[in-house]
């Protein structure tokens, strides 16, 4: 006969081991996609923004074309100015100061604004000097110079200008080749950006004539287009007429 003492020693060790065995199981550490995001986790929902562009040509300019705050330097006011307007098409300019050469400034304007937002420049840099209220149409020192470039239809544009000292006031005005109003500037400063805040584009192939004009003071001028278009645009050169 079986002996009964030994019968119930091996059912309580089994009993026993099966217990611990639930247990650890039970215990066992959950896994790292269980739990809520600590704070190492980026939130890639919000766009980026770059950080601080410092460098021996770059000002403490604030956002939008404006003079420099009189704030702190801890950049606070920057990113609130960003989060304000909302995007690169601002933010990309809120350091800029021109240093007093048209054609280099322009250069580092659109390279600052331009391939950050997926744009190319299209054709040369357009220069020419400007005087206000002064001056033949067309002539060195006359109050507008007109160039143009060639428009496709679904591609968006930005023209960025830079005047030299003592200008104070730098216009700019795009009108299709009909004549029509399209956009212009809207600060009153020696380097305007077209749109300021974002692109234009056009609906049809067209031609589109940038007028540059002079509120106040007399100088040159350099400006770029920049483009969104198909590819092929960028050899069509800006001509100054």
């Amino acid at each position: 006969m079986p002996d009964h003492r030994l019968v119930t020693r091996f059912g309580c060790w089994a009993w026993l081991t099966a217990t611990a065995l639930a247990a650890s199981g039970c215990s066992k550490a959950d896994p790292p996609w269980s739990h809520q995001p600590d704070g190492s986790v980026v939130d890639e929902s919000e766009p980026f923004l770059p950080g601080d562009r410092s460098g021996p040509w770059l000002g403490d300019a604030s956002i939008g074309n404006k003079k420099p705050s009189d704030g702190g330097t801890d950049g606070s006011t920057h990113s609130a100015t960003v989060s304000r307007v909302g995007g690169l098409w601002v933010s990309c300019y809120g350091r800029f100061r021109p240093s007093g050469d048209p054609r280099k400034d322009v250069t580092r304007l659109g390279l600052m604004c331009g391939p950050v937002n997926g744009m190319t420049q299209q054709g040369d840099t357009l220069e020419g000097e400007v005087k206000a209220g002064a001056g033949p149409p067309g002539q060195p020192g006359s109050p507008t110079v007109t160039g143009q470039f060639e428009a496709q239809a679904g591609g968006c544009y930005r023209i960025f200008a830079v005047a030299a000292p003592p200008i104070t006031d730098l216009d700019v005005t795009v009108r299709s080749s009909r004549g029509s109003h399209l956009t212009s500037d809207q600060t009153e400063d020696s380097w305007p950006i077209v749109d300021p805040e974002r692109p234009f584009c056009s609906f049809d192939d067209d031609t589109f004539r940038v007028e540059v004009s002079a509120k106040g003071g007399a100088g040159r001028f350099a400006l770029q287009v920049w483009t969104l278009a198909a590819t092929g645009s960028g050899d069509r050169k800006p001509q100054t007429k």
